[in-house]
């Protein structure tokens, strides 16, 4: 997947001459900015929604992570929870707050702790930070997790092992 960019004036785009709908639009960006970034991510974009009357938007391609990628994160994290008296789903919670940070929310249960991004939303460098906060805590707690193989040097096994099956 190749890494393109676009970039568009968003104003430019906007169908309507009422100033209700651009910020009924900009309210729309900073939650979704709210539900994927950090603190200081979002206010910079509050600062540059506030002091601009014009938005440019680019859209890039993600490289999301790869299946060997989720692969290697659940089992060890699976692992470490069995270690840690945890459910698997506790243990990936806990490893998206220490990697990404927290946002605290209201709710009708009382104030709960969020992650500031979900791994479902994350770039294969971010999810390679999640892993390495797994391997790291878990050697802080006493838990060996051996480091992952470079996917270059699998695609290299692949391609060996056929050329030696023909």
């Amino acid at each position: 997947m190749t890494n393109d960019k676009f970039t568009f004036h968003l104003n430019n785009y906007l169908r309507s001459s009422n100033p209700t709908d651009s910020k009924l639009l900009i309210n729309s960006i900073e939650c979704i900015v709210a539900h994927n970034f950090d603190s200081n991510t979002i206010a910079k974009l509050q600062k540059v929604l506030k002091d601009k009357d014009s938005l440019y938007v680019t859209l890039s391609n993600k490289v999301a992570r790869t299946r060997s990628q989720e692969s290697y994160y659940r089992k060890w994290s699976r692992g470490f929870a069995e270690f840690c008296g945890m459910t698997p789903d506790e243990m990936h919670n806990e490893m998206l707050l220490q990697t990404f940070g927290t946002i605290e929310v209201e709710t009708k249960f009382g104030w709960r702790k969020r992650p500031n991004k979900r791994s479902s939303n994350t770039t294969k460098q971010e999810f390679s930070s999640l892993i390495e906060t797994l391997i790291r805590t878990a050697a802080e707690m006493g838990f060996n997790i051996p480091p992952p193989q470079k996917e270059s040097h699998d695609e290299e096994n692949k391609i060996s092992s056929r050329d030696r099956v023909r």
